[in-house]
């Protein structure tokens, strides 16, 4: 192997272990984050949600006095709809499956670049001890 061929392998082995380690400790410490949010933090974890601070779809303010049986109709299916959003979409509803997927998210990225930087430190090493044979 020349040694420009060497020099190449050398630095795209340290590239890819640092872009391992990176995505370990960002989704490391996105974990952590989570797990401190739920345990200790929960009100910090309240403002975070987009979903959860969505305003209603219609103001729940609606009278029915002179409205035509369809206006009735209509107005008892927007009344339904922001029942259904007032439940899905404040307290745990709209934090536990919020909390979920940031947590799935951190842990697919440890479990994906955990492995790839493991690999690529051990063939780091192994290069570095075949270095040191040669030296000796």
């Amino acid at each position: 192997m020349t040694p420009k061929t060497k020099l190449i392998k050398i630095i795209y082995l340290y590239l890819i272990a640092a872009a391992g380690l990176l995505f370990v400790a960002i989704g490391s410490g996105r974990l952590l984050d989570t797990g401190l949010k739920y345990f200790l933090f929960p009100a910090a974890e309240k403002r975070d949600y987009y979903e959860c601070n969505q305003q209603p779809p219609i103001s729940p303010v609606i009278s029915k006095e002179g409205a035509t049986a369809d206006q009735k109709v209509q107005i008892d299916a927007l009344l339904k709809d922001y029942e259904n959003w007032k439940e899905n979409q404040s307290g745990d509803n709209c934090i536990i499956p919020a909390r979920q997927n940031n947590f799935i998210d951190a842990l697919t990225m440890v479990i994906i670049a955990l492995p790839i930087l493991l690999v690529h430190w051990k063939f780091i090493r192994k290069e570095k001890e075949d270095k040191e044979e040669k030296i000796a």
